[in-house]
């Protein structure tokens, strides 16, 4: 039997193309045991809420979840977003993961930016799961942390706009770097303030150049200028438009 047979059509069908295509294809399902965890040179970390649990992998050198699984119990909606949020922590560590939000579960996998993934039927799972990254990340307070990565906090699965947003060319200096920042809002900064960092719009020079300028930990972090770089202009390139190239303000 297909697992879309076993849910509700109603949910279903309110769930976002990319949150079902996760529900077809689970990666994280699973648990670790201390053995395992032992054998690695890990610290198992398990954070438990109600029918859901989290099983970390966390190096104790700098707090980073090298590892994650969950088991979960119940809605399609709760296993859902434990997926998600399994897949989010990956890299991060454990204070990064501890700054997740439901809002950013949801968005990364919104099919559009202003549509939720999740319905609002769903929300209580999120709040579930946050609860559960919550008591992982205090098993972890005695490990120490570094707020700079050469990995980009920038995970998100973004659709393709091809060719760029119609008429990109015809709209005002002003509609321009309106778009440019709500693309920023919604997709790249609440990733980047996992780091506890920050980024904005400084100006669009010839229709072409976008110069930001990066606030908090970013502006000492290596990928500023390396992967995460790459990723926000790969994320306005195919969110807004072809020929669009980012310059930090150094």
């Amino acid at each position: 039997m297909a697992l879309q047979e076993l849910i509700q059509p109603f949910y279903w069908e309110l769930f976002s193309k990319k949150l079902r295509e996760k529900i077809d294809r689970l990666r994280y399902v699973g648990f670790f045991t201390e053995k395992e965890a032992e054998e690695k040179n890990m610290r198992l970390v398990v954070g438990r809420e109600r029918k859901v649990s989290l099983y970390w992998l966390v190096d104790e050198s700098d707090g980073i979840i090298a590892d994650a699984k969950f088991q979960a119990y119940g809605p399609i909606g709760l296993i859902a977003a434990a997926e998600i949020a399994s897949e989010l922590v990956l890299r991060k560590n454990y204070h990064q993961a501890s700054r997740i939000t439901a809002d950013l579960l949801d968005q990364h996998v919104r099919d559009r930016k202003e549509t939720a993934a999740f319905p609002k039927e769903c929300h209580s799972f999120l709040n579930q799961i946050l609860s559960a990254i919550d008591g992982a990340a205090h098993q972890c307070l005695d490990i120490p942390y570094t707020e700079q990565y050469e990995t980009t906090p920038i995970e998100a699965d973004f659709g393709e706009i091809p060719g760029g947003i119609p008429d990109w060319e015809g709209f005002s200096y002003q509609q321009k770097i309106k778009i440019l920042e709500e693309v920023i809002d919604k997709e790249i900064r609440p990733y980047i303030e996992l780091d506890a960092g920050g980024v904005k719009v400084l100006s669009l020079n010839e229709g072409r150049e976008v110069l930001i300028s990066y606030e908090g930990s970013c502006t000492t972090c290596h990928s500023s200028t390396g992967s995460t770089l790459s990723a926000i202009q790969k994320i306005l390139r195919a969110r807004v438009h072809p020929s669009l190239f980012v310059t930090p303000q150094i």
